[in-house]
């Protein structure tokens, strides 16, 4: 029994790294794309006219009627476009080609993502829902989760 909760834990562990493995090779992709905002921004002449899809980025600040910057993989990312509407703290998305001769995004369109606070607030509720929900349903005995039903009710 002991060498199985051993196993049990070693399993666990293992699914844990490699979800942190994942996650962090996703990371170096993205960054490390050929032709994304990092690399506009490292070569701009080079990758002059080069189509950017910039999804969920944030408003960093609105510099004028037609001039506004976004971060998020790269910071304070100069852009072109209109700004009617749009505030700092913003989640947007982006569609824009990169200007080299000035390291510019020159916007084609953009979303306004005016639902994002409302998805945040929904995901928090659903995860105090389970954590409240948890230990109501699920019960630990002898080395197992087991629902409580099966133990003969929520007192068990």
């Amino acid at each position: 029994m002991a060498s199985k909760d051993r196993l049990r834990w070693l399993v666990v562990a293992a699914a844990g790294m490699l979800l942190v493995v994942l996650a962090a090779d996703y990371t170096r992709q993205v960054v490390s794309l050929p032709d994304g905002i990092p690399a506009c921004l490292a070569h701009p002449a080079e990758l002059d006219g080069t189509r950017l899809v910039l999804p969920v980025w944030f408003v960093a600040g609105v510099d004028g009627p037609d001039r506004y910057r976004v971060s998020r993989v790269a910071k304070d990312v100069p852009v072109q476009g209109d700004t009617q509407g749009m505030e700092r703290g913003q989640v947007i998305t982006l569609v824009g080609r990169w200007r080299g001769a000035d390291g510019v995004v020159v916007e084609e369109r953009h979303q306004i993502h005016t639902l994002r606070p409302y998805k945040k607030a929904l995901s928090l509720a659903g995860l105090v829902l389970a954590l409240v929900a948890a230990p109501l349903t699920f019960t630990w005995r002898d080395g197992y989760l087991r629902l409580r039903r099966d133990e003969g009710g929520p007192d068990a």
